[in-house]
């Protein structure tokens, strides 16, 4: 050749090569008429290309968006494109490429490259528009972005086999997990280190107001809050409606990740055990700190170099819990109620295991009752391990208040001396006798789990001129999951212990506190 070919000549010539190259390969190659889609051709696969023993109704048509640029000698790898075509390109939600031909001045095709506008590729055209909104450029139609298709691209040979093969490679995958993909990163590029920024204006009262709100445990109240949209560290104003009902924020200070809380009490009873998060609050000298948070669901215990203190998150009432949390909060209130606690922080790496002594008396609300229901709650977990039944719901404080059918059976079947005791005047065939023997069986339930129970008591004559018998000891004899039928239940057992009067459980009001008819 005489002269230098003219750009428009190179991108003719390329063009041409291209479907000449889709024919050869078998490619349906669709030119684009009107320059406004962002491509220059959709190329299509033959159904049967993917076919692979895939049936008919499953098999899925390919096809492939391509923005072609051809390039004459080596003096530069890099070939720009209009952001506004390339923006329409990358975003399409199906496989989208630019094809690149290097031509030697001759008008020979000397090699191609193929970059796939996904990942890495995709994260800097959605960069390029995110820096011209922030620039207020909005005439994208006049800004380009250029691509190092050496660095970027997949070479291939400019034959027909290699356009057949690069573009075979972006498509082999699975039509609907791609555009999947594509649309997910389309929506979380950039977003790595979080959507959302604000700036808030609020008042903070003194040091440990403020040590506080970075700790989580008062909210900040801010007088003017403004949210940024934030995306590849490019901000702009949020224009949503997410934040505004928003009065107040709450701050999540630094994790030193979980821990294992146990508060123990003198001699050797069991302790409690709960999984807990640490926390690390700021250094502020006036606030005492940097202070150890420790976190659950129902407590907070806040370490100082002043000391421990362990604040409750929630009261007793009106809180699901299971009952094995029910039970482990109310044995550790227990513990602490009575004055001598010990607490234990272990099980973090990061921390070395502290013990510290919790001193001060419990207060609030049924302090006193605290002992007895963690006794209770102990000993319904064993009657129902004993029973083969698992308590996998979760119920509030107050069905422990109104357990007294569960709470009796406790103390019947467990305590060496129970409260509970049965009284009664007299009965048919009464002859005076000193010391009676009879067989209790009942059904009782705590937070939807329940069990059937049977019990040997020993009456012996009283001097209480209203009361003749009463109850002088209590054995238990068998514990299992509820029955359907009591009555036969009672009659079974009755038979194989050698009892023969049962306390009939339609008639037997039983009662922690008043005594039975």
């Amino acid at each position: 050749m005489g002269r230098d070919l003219e750009p428009e000549r190179i991108g003719h010539i390329g063009e041409q090569q291209f479907q000449l190259l889709c024919a050869q390969a078998d490619l349906i190659c669709n030119k684009t008429t009107v320059d406004v889609m962002g491509w220059d051709f959709l190329v299509e696969f033959p159904v049967e290309h993917f076919g692979n023993g895939v049936a008919l109704d499953q098999q899925q048509a390919k096809a492939v968006r391509v923005q072609l640029k051809s390039t004459v000698g080596r003096t530069n790898s890099r070939v720009r494109l209009s952001l506004s075509a390339v923006d329409r390109l990358a975003k399409d939600a199906h496989p989208s490429v630019i094809v690149v031909f290097r031509i030697s001045q001759e008008g020979k095709f000397q090699s191609g490259y193929l970059v796939h506008l996904i990942g890495d590729e995709l994260a800097k055209v959605l960069k390029r528009l995110r820096l011209a909104e922030a620039n207020e450029a909005y005439d994208i139609n006049k800004a380009d972005v250029s691509y190092d298709y050496e660095k970027l691209g997949t070479r291939f040979e400019p034959t027909a086999e290699g356009l057949l093969e690069a573009l075979t490679s972006i498509c082999r995958v699975d039509s609907a997990a791609y555009t999947i993909e594509k649309q997910r990163q389309l929506a979380e590029l950039g977003y790595e280190k979080g959507r959302f920024e604000a700036e808030a204006i609020a008042f903070i009262e003194g040091p440990q107001h403020l040590n506080n709100v970075l700790l989580g445990l008062t909210p900040l109240k801010p007088k003017e809050f403004r949210v940024f949209d934030t995306r590849f560290d490019i901000r702009l104003p949020y224009r949503g409606t997410l934040f505004d009902d928003l009065s107040e924020l709450v701050l999540t200070p630094p994790s030193l990740g979980s821990c294992i809380v146990s508060i123990r009490g003198a001699g050797f009873g069991q302790a409690a055990r709960f999984d807990a998060m640490v926390f690390i609050g700021p250094p502020i000298e006036a606030a005492d700190g940097p202070e150890l948070l420790i976190r659950h669901a129902d407590f907070l215990i806040r370490i100082t170099r002043s000391g421990a203190k362990f604040e409750t998150e929630r009261g007793l009432d009106d809180v699901q819990r299971s009952l094995e949390h029910h039970a482990e909060l109310a044995r550790a209130l227990s513990l602490m109620a009575r004055g001598q606690a010990e607490l234990t922080i272990s099980g973090n790496s990061r921390i070395p295991s502290i013990t510290l002594p919790l001193g001060d008396l419990l207060s609030g609300p049924y302090v006193e009752q605290l002992p007895a229901i963690s006794k209770f709650l102990d000993g319904w977990q064993m009657l129902l391990s004993k029973a083969g039944v698992v308590s996998s719901g979760s119920f509030n404080f107050d069905e422990i208040w109104t357990a007294d059918e569960a709470q009796v059976a406790v103390e019947m079947l467990l305590s060496p001396k129970p409260e509970t005791r049965l009284e009664f005047q007299s009965f048919d065939g009464d002859y005076g006798a000193r010391s009676l023997e009879g067989l209790v069986f009942r059904t009782c339930s705590l937070g939807g789990t329940s069990l059937t129970y049977s019990a040997k008591i020993t009456f012996e004559q009283s001097d209480d001129p209203v009361w003749r018998y009463r109850s002088v000891q209590f054995e238990a004899l068998d514990v299992r999951p509820m029955v359907e039928d009591l009555e036969e239940y009672g009659f079974d057992q009755g038979e194989a212990r050698g009892i023969t009067w049962l306390l009939d459980p339609r008639s037997l009001k039983l009662d922690r506190q008043a005594q039975t008819s």
